[in-house]
Parts: C-alpha cells; sequence; structure tokens
C-alpha cells in the first residue's frame, strides 16, 4: 500500500563549540537503505554569519528542499529565487569547474538575487526577465550570461520538482512531450558589440622586439601555439617532449581561490601540440637559466613563491606586454588576443579549417569561424579578382588592381 511522505520543517537549534563561535545546527529525520529512520543534522553556519534564528531558519530553507524533495506539499510551491540560489550552490555548483562556480557567483549575486530573491518561482515570467534584462544596460555578452545562470537555476527547479517549466530558456511545461508553444524563453541577444583584435605576423614581430626573454617566450609560445592562459601557465618542463618535438597540453591553472590546477576546458583540448625547432631551441635556453628546471617544474614558475605556483601571467600582461605593445601603437593586448590572431594568420596563409580547428584544440568548426577575421589586404584582393571577374571590357574606366 502507497505509503504518503510527510513534510519535515526541522528544528534548527544553536550549538556551542570550544572554538570559535556558536553554530546553527539544522536536525531532521530520513530513512536509510533499509527503511529504517535516523536523526540527521547539517551545520547551516555559525552566528555571525546568521546572528539570529530567524536568520538561521531562512538559510536552512534550501535543506528543506532536499530532505523534502519526495513529498507533495504546497511549501514546496513557494520557493524563491533566494532558496533555490541556495540549494543550488549545495547540490549543484560544487560540481562545476571553480572558474564556472566563480562566474555563477558574480552573475547572482550581483544580479540575479538583487532583483528576483523574493519573488517565488512560479511569479518569475518570461517577457518580465526579458524586459529586465534589456533595461539593464550591459553589454549583450553580460546580459546572455545572465540568463544562462538564471536558465541553470530553473532547470535545476524543474529537476527537483519544485516547479513544472524552466521560464527562461523556453517557457514551456514539462510533459508536453517537445512542442514548441508561442514562447521561446528569454530572447536576448549574445552578438559581439566589436569584433576581436587580431594581430598581424608584422605586429607580433614589432611587439616582441619592445621585451625581455622571458616575455619574449612567452609571446613566442602564444603566437606560435595559440594555448589559453591557463594552459601557458600549467606548462611543466615534462609537457614539453623535445626529442620528438611536441608539447602535450594536459592541464589549465586556475589562480583564484589560492591557485588550482585542473584538467584542459573540452577534451579535444588535451591534445599534442608541433614544437618548432625555434620553439625548441628558446625554451632549452630558458631552461637553462631558470631556478626550476626539474621534469615537474613550471616552465614559468612564480620565483617570489619558490616555484610552487606558476608566474603571475595576469600581472605580466598588465606589467611588461600591454606596455610593450603600446610602444608600437597597439593597445588592449590580451593573452586571447594571440590565439584569434594565430587563427586568422593561419586562415590568411591558407590553411584549411579543420587543421585550424586542431591546430587550435576547438571540440567543432562553429567555435573555429568565430576566431577567423580577413585582414583589410585580403579582403582588397579578394575583391579585386572579383571585380575583374564581373566587370566587362569598355563599361567603366580600368583601374590599376592592387598586387
Amino acid at each position: 500500500m502507497f505509503k504518503r511522505t510527510r513534510y519535515q520543517h526541522g528544528s534548527v537549534e544553536r550549538e556551542e563549540r570550544k572554538k570559535g563561535p556558536a553554530v546553527w545546527v539544522y536536525r531532521w529525520w530520513e530513512e536509510d537503505i533499509n527503511g529504517k529512520l535516523v536523526h540527521r543534522k547539517a551545520q547551516v553556519g555559525d552566528v555571525k554569519k546568521y546572528p539570529t534564528e530567524s536568520a538561521a531558519h531562512s538559510a536552512a530553507d534550501a535543506l528543506r528542499l532536499t530532505i523534502n524533495n519526495r513529498c507533495e506539499h504546497r511549501n514546496l510551491r513557494r520557493t524563491t529565487i533566494n532558496t533555490l540560489w541556495e540549494h543550488y550552490t549545495q547540490e549543484e555548483l560544487p560540481l562545476k569547474a571553480l572558474s564556472t562556480q566563480d562566474a555563477y557567483v558574480i552573475y547572482a549575486k550581483n544580479w540575479i538575487v538583487p532583483r528576483w530573491g523574493n519573488l517565488p518561482l512560479e511569479q518569475v515570467k518570461t517577457v518580465e526577465v526579458e524586459r529586465w534584462l534589456r533595461a539593464t544596460g550591459v553589454a549583450d555578452g553580460t546580459k546572455a550570461k545572465i540568463k544562462c545562470v538564471m536558465s541553470a537555476l530553473f532547470s535545476h527547479a524543474v529537476r527537483w520538482e519544485f516547479c513544472g517549466h524552466n521560464p527562461i530558456s523556453s517557457g514551456i511545461p514539462v510533459g508536453t512531450g517537445g512542442k514548441r508553444g508561442p514562447s521561446t524563453g528569454v530572447r536576448i541577444s549574445a552578438k559581439r558589440q566589436r569584433s576581436p583584435m587580431v594581430l598581424s605576423s608584422e605586429q607580433v614581430k614589432l611587439g616582441l622586439a619592445e621585451l625581455e626573454f622571458r616575455d619574449q617566450l612567452l609571446v613566442f609560445l602564444e603566437g606560435a601555439l595559440g594555448i589559453r592562459q591557463g594552459e601557458l601557465g600549467a606548462l611543466r618542463w615534462l609537457s614539453c617532449d623535445f626529442d620528438n618535438l611536441s608539447i602535450s597540453v594536459q592541464h589549465s591553472y586556475y589562480w583564484r581561490r589560492g591557485g588550482n590546477l585542473k584538467s584542459t576546458k573540452t577534451e579535444a583540448s588535451a591534445k599534442l601540440l608541433p614544437m618548432h625547432p625555434s620553439l625548441k631551441h628558446s625554451l632549452q635556453e630558458w631552461r637553462s637559466q631558470s631556478l626550476y628546471n626539474k621534469p615537474e617544474d613550471f616552465v614559468f614558475p612564480s620565483e617570489r613563491l619558490q616555484g610552487s605556483k606558476p608566474l603571475d601571467l595576469a600581472s605580466v600582461l598588465k606589467k611588461k606586454i600591454q606596455p610593450a605593445f603600446r610602444r608600437i601603437g597597439i593597445t588592449g593586448v590580451g593573452w586571447h588576443t594571440f590565439r584569434h590572431s594565430v587563427g586568422s594568420m593561419l586562415a590568411e596563409m591558407g590553411e584549411h579549417q579543420l587543421t585550424i580547428r586542431d591546430y587550435l584544440r576547438h571540440s567543432n568548426l562553429h567555435v573555429t569561424n568565430k576566431y577567423l577575421q580577413a585582414t583589410s589586404k585580403t579582403k582588397r584582393l579578394a575583391q579585386d579578382k572579383l571585380v575583374d571577374a564581373i566587370l566587362p571590357t569598355g563599361i567603366l574606366p580600368k583601374t590599376n588592381l592592387i598586387q
């Protein structure tokens, strides 16, 4: 016979500790694997974070959602965005990469929670969110990211059955067979307001001439390989196979939260890259000068931290790379500028798109196409060929084409 699951409010109690401030503890009952009731408890936070019992009870709402997941109770239908965010941060956010976690927290705390935090889920409407995003005045890319985080929150709510549909991504109730209704979710453009900066080979050469050896090598690696900033920081000497002239990109470094070594962005990113002989000799020369040249050492270590962490590349960019390029009249250079430049230079040299995709280690061509830009000279030469092909003789004055 079907057994009805009761809704549990649980209890919040204050517990003193021998060291540190007192903490609030949430207690409840749950069935173990054998169906036996077991008393459980979880720490909500200390009294510094939640000074009053009322504040602790509010913070425990996310836990109540979890323990009452199998219970059909009207209180579950009163879940607010605040409570949903707390539940998401406990159940799903920790499964994402640290960089993704930090980005989600920024968008949620700066934008989503202040505006929508106190509203029940069923009161969040597609068109209202769309109007709000359009009125924020931020870049289209930022609007799209805020929308993405809100959609992730509601997908989480649907999966846990706190609500019946996701008003951000589709507005279509769950169980309608995937049919598109009159709403297609929040409509926000993610179109770039300007194209990413791309350097020519001559500009890279001029920039290299303005730098000292270590920073020359950093830019040379970026300009020759097009690797990501985190991948450059994570390079170790054991990643460099000087005998077979290859570099293995297996990890990426995340400088925040004390520094973390993580896997590459995608499976496609973890591939071998060729090592040009000039790159080999430069790396070997740098290794002979470095205090940290064992196989497990970082290629670009922080001497201040005695090689325990890689060099702070954001600081190097600001203090060394950008001033060097400003001296030749180029502003706004970032580490990713070189990655975009590699893609565009390879395209201008006539390399096939599949070659460029594999060289940049993209998972698909759609991403690669965003990196490719034709230079003004290339477009003008293409136009010369086109005009020469379609213009009949004697119709318009003939001019000399650009060679």
